[in-house]
């Protein structure tokens, strides 16, 4: 087994453009502080190390359970286990052959900004109505923490946002491990604000990993819309990286570009895309069955709850 550092070189160096922090090593101590069984494996080849895979156990009533290896295995892996099923989210199609696609976990699709450019450059390669919007929330004379938000002064928001339909809400102590268990690491998260007059008007959770930053969830208040507190507060946010010598800035997660006008991200995405950056796209979620009658009876019982749900 590789101890912490060799870990993460190797994901840094081998892992996918977007959600490498995720087989971070600092990301599976979070996951375990959150109550979750976390399994590290390293495979090797004429004894160097070819691939790595950091799993969840993810139990399920009735079912038994499976394992997932979130934007992961990274490299060849061996892929055998005595669970219902593995669900894996590989770079490329390697692992998939006998696989079954599963509803995507994490982003399939994501746009990247590209860092290095100059900030005239990075202006210039956005949509003018982006621009135009960072320099109307110029002008209000927001206040713009960066890195030592307080979740609870921002909960509200989140909650606004997820009953516009932006997203889906996990509780508060899942937003609240990831900001105590994840500070002052190689894979650090942090909560960043745009207040006016003390007020929170948008607020983000972002983590950085290696050499990018990546927008993990967002929120912004009913009020003062017009004030464009989400435009000034990413473009902070990726000053901020640039100063700090990272390369690229993860949007995590758009629709992709084949999409109907009705898809659920079609609104944040077209928000995502006015900063510009290149379209990165992976295979998705797949589940590679080892026990194929209780793998079907419990996709039946997934595809009902979801049904009844959306009723």
């Amino acid at each position: 087994m590789l101890e912490k550092n060799a870990w993460n070189r190797f994901v840094l160096e081998h892992g996918p453009r977007s959600g490498r922090f995720l087989q971070s090593w600092e990301w599976g101590e979070c996951q375990q502080a959150m109550g979750e069984t976390v399994r590290r494996e390293v495979y090797e080849e004429q004894g160097k190390v070819a691939g790595v895979g950091q799993w969840i156990d993810r139990k399920v009533p009735l079912f038994g359970g499976y394992r997932f290896c979130p934007k992961g295995p990274i490299g060849p892996m061996r892929l055998t286990s005595d669970q219902m099923f593995l669900r894996v989210e590989p770079q490329t199609d390697e692992f998939l052959s006998h696989a079954k696609k599963s509803i995507d976990v994490n982003p399939a699709h994501t746009l990247i900004t590209d860092l290095r450019q100059s900030e005239d450059e990075l202006l210039a390669h956005m949509h003018e109505k982006t621009r135009y919007n960072i320099r109307v929330a110029t002008r209000h004379e927001l206040v713009i923490d960066l890195h030592h938000g307080s979740l609870d002064d921002v909960w509200p928001l989140f909650r606004e946002t997820s009953q516009r339909g932006s997203f889906r809400l996990h509780i508060k102590q899942y937003y609240e491990s990831m900001l105590q268990n994840l500070q002052g690491s190689s894979c650090s998260v942090f909560c960043a604000v745009a207040q006016t007059s003390g007020a929170p008007l948008a607020a983000t959770i972002m983590v950085d990993f290696g050499d990018t930053r990546t927008y993990l969830h967002g929120a912004s208040s009913n009020g003062h819309r017009n004030f464009m507190a989400p435009y000034l507060l990413h473009w902070e946010l990726m000053r901020d990286a640039k100063s700090c010598g990272q390369r690229f800035y993860d949007w995590w997660g758009v629709a992709p570009q084949s999409a109907p006008p009705n898809h659920p991200w079609t609104g944040i995405s077209r928000f995502k895309r006015g900063f510009g950056g290149e379209e990165v796209a992976s295979p998705g979620t797949y589940d590679i069955v080892h026990q194929p009658f209780r793998y079907q009876l419990y996709s039946l019982s997934r595809a009902f709850a979801r049904t009844i749900r959306h009723l």
